[in-house]
Formats: C-alpha cells, sequence, structure tokens
C-alpha cells in the first residue's frame, strides 16, 4: 500500500513538473491596428492588433483584441513598428498548450478568457518545386521542429 502511495505521488509530482508554465520574451512586427468598437464620442473601447512574429521562421500571425485601456496605450505604436512582447506559455483545461501574450510593448493586456476574436496562423510555408519548376507553395500548419527551436511558445502538445 505504501509502495503504491509512493509511486502516485511521484506519478504525480512529474505531471505537474512537466505542465510547468513558461515565460518568454521577443519581438514582432506590427502589421495591422483597428478599432472594433467605439462609444458615442468616438473613443476606442475595443481595438484589434495584428503582428507577425518577425522572429520566427515561416509566416506566424496573430491578431489580439485587446480593452480600452490596452487600445489607449497601443495607440502611440504604428504598422511597422517593431515592439518586444512577453508570452506566457500555459497548460490549458483542455490538455493542449497555449500561449497568452501579457504585455505588447509596455501595454499590459489581460485575456479575456471568452474572447472569440483573437487568433493565430500558424505555419511553414516553402516553394512547391515540380520537374525543377516553381509551381506554387505549400505550407504546415503544425509546427515543426525548426520552428520550436526558435519559437518554442508555439508548441501545442
Amino acid at each position: 500500500m505504501r509502495l503504491r502511495c509512493v509511486a502516485a505521488f511521484v506519478i504525480a509530482i512529474g505531471t505537474i513538473g512537466c505542465h510547468r508554465p513558461k515565460h518568454y520574451e521577443t519581438n514582432v512586427e506590427i502589421t495591422r491596428v483597428t478599432a472594433a468598437r467605439k462609444d458615442d464620442k468616438g473613443k476606442v473601447l475595443t481595438i484589434d492588433l495584428e503582428y507577425a512574429f518577425s522572429e520566427c521562421p515561416g509566416s506566424q500571425l496573430e491578431v489580439l483584441r485587446g480593452d480600452a485601456e490596452f487600445a489607449a496605450c497601443i495607440g502611440k505604436h504604428k504598422v511597422g513598428d517593431k515592439v518586444p512582447v512577453s508570452i506566457d506559455h500555459e497548460w490549458a483545461d483542455d490538455g493542449h498548450w497555449q500561449w497568452v501574450v501579457r504585455k505588447v510593448g509596455d501595454c499590459r493586456r489581460v485575456a479575456d478568457p471568452n474572447d472569440e476574436a483573437s487568433f493565430a496562423v500558424v505555419r511553414e510555408c516553402e516553394d512547391w518545386n515540380v520537374n525543377g519548376n516553381k509551381v506554387g507553395f505549400q505550407c504546415r500548419y503544425l509546427p515543426e521542429k525548426n520552428l520550436l527551436e526558435k519559437c518554442p511558445w508555439f508548441k501545442r502538445n
């Protein structure tokens, strides 16, 4: 009986250790800033911020929705600006890893757990050649080793 309790404890500790949150810092390039909702006086209540993870291989885009406080702060940044972001990589309740952007530049972002507007497109694309001729491109939407080595917060499982 005692051996079972010890084994269960070791397994539980090992599982918790594997799912420990991590914090990352990187730089992104702002590609779009759009007011999603304004009040009757024109004050932005909700903003969409799109940026590219320019330091990561492939084409990684993310659109974040932010509240009025985030909108007021992020307004000082323009399309083309490169800004730092703070990312928390956390184990989600539905059994996979997720990344949550907590700060863009010096603007804090409170993530809304019910947010359905924010999304990310994580993909690695390359030319598609047939008989030595470029005929298009193909993309992989599951992160490959090369991407995860450089940008580990994209890990999902």
